[in-house]
């Protein structure tokens, strides 16, 4: 069985690039509302998590990508790409020591 963060690294290279990108100060509040706009869809499908994969951090900007990862079908069903100039400390420190954070 594939831990998540070979499920989800796999699931980015399959899923192409995202379309559409954001540029924002990446703060958990940010991040929580775009998760609690999918609530109903969370709380009917008990396979997907909640999920933020950092992507890069170059020229003290970072990247990640937010989605709802389906772990059944090991693939992304909604996702977005998120850039900032900066990341506020509880992101920071979900990613500090893996590239995968899975949140509530």
């Amino acid at each position: 069985m594939l831990s998540l963060l070979a499920m989800v690294l796999v699931a980015l290279g399959g899923m192409g690039a995202v379309a559409v990108v954001y540029v924002v100060v990446v703060t958990i509040e940010y991040l929580a509302d775009w998760f609690r706009a999918r609530s109903e869809r969370l709380q009917t499908d008990p396979d997907l998590r909640c999920v933020t994969v950092s992507e890069s951090i170059r020229d003290g900007n970072v990247a990640y990508i937010q989605g709802l990862f389906d772990t059944s079908r090991e693939q992304f069903v909604d996702s977005r790409r998120v850039e900032g100039k900066q990341a506020d400390d509880r992101v920071r420190n979900a990613h500090a020591h893996h590239q995968v954070a899975v949140w509530g």
